[in-house]
């Protein structure tokens, strides 16, 4: 038969879904298989397609409302907020907060959606300036959804919780950058005794797989970064560990010495 197998959400059951999935491809050659996963299966014949975060505007420079209207994060939020409080409208004064939202949730569709439910009981000034504890404000989704999808710390728990112990390490330790980061300087930051070096790049390579860290591929020298909703996260991870004073001081020597020896060359 012709047949189009859709398998939605494989991430914790990776390896029995590549497994399933080669498979089938092998004994069924007609058939096609629409899978998604925070990661790709890793099997012949597969195409990868990265969803990218909704597009969201400029907070600094922003169009006309109409326009504004047309960029899917701006959308969703006015759409659920609507939905949450039938009187609420985008206007010119409401519109700066709004897109301020939709950036500082890097277009995550669940927060977009959380957020915008704050509006029965919160101004959308409100809402954004309280997103420096996202987590905490972000909550309270639909009773029928997976307990994954109910909050926002939930949503991230799910991945995180899905990593190895030295994934999770190198994720926390990850987040004392700020703006992204060198290969170079993840080997020296984040390595000591319970992550080596050269461990770092395989590491690193997992965490991109999985979508937890990004890549400018197109920059002189790759630069790595996270979104800054995910950065959060794993800095709270890593202010509940004992690794922050030795973080912190790594952190410094790498950037004096890199300092250092540039200030010559300027």
């Amino acid at each position: 038969k012709s047949v189009l197998l859709v398998l939605d959400n494989c991430e914790h059951l990776i390896e029995a879904c590549a497994q399933l999935c080669e498979s089938l491809l092998r004994a069924c050659p007609k058939i096609c298989i629409l899978a998604s996963s925070r990661e790709a299966l890793g099997i012949a014949g597969e195409s990868a397609y990265l969803v990218p975060s909704l597009g969201f505007p400029n907070p600094d420079h922003l169009p006309p409302l109409d326009e504004l209207l047309l960029l899917d994060a701006v959308r969703l939020f006015v759409e659920r907020a609507a939905t949450a409080q039938p009187k609420f409208t985008l206007t010119s004064q409401n519109a700066p907060a709004v897109a301020q939202v939709c950036k500082r949730l890097d277009g995550i569709p669940l927060a977009i959606e959380l957020a915008a439910a704050r509006v029965k009981v919160l101004s959308v000034e409100q809402i954004a300036a309280r997103l420096d504890d996202r987590f905490s404000l972000l909550t309270g989704g639909s009773r029928t959804a997976l307990p994954r999808q109910q909050t926002l710390r939930a949503l991230i728990d799910w991945s995180y919780d899905l990593l190895s112990e030295t994934e999770q390490i190198l994720l926390r330790r990850l987040s004392a950058f700020i703006g992204g980061w060198t290969l170079e300087a993840a080997e020296t930051v984040c390595a000591d005794e319970s992550i080596e070096s050269l461990e770092v790049l395989d590491l690193l390579a997992h965490l991109v797989d999985k979508s937890l860290v990004g890549m400018d591929e197109f920059a002189v020298e790759p630069r790595y970064r996270m979104l800054e909703t995910i950065r959060q996260y794993a800095r709270e991870k890593l202010l509940d560990s004992n690794e922050r004073d030795q973080l912190r001081d790594q952190h410094l020597h790498f950037f004096m010495q890199f300092a250092e020896y540039i200030e010559p060359i300027l």
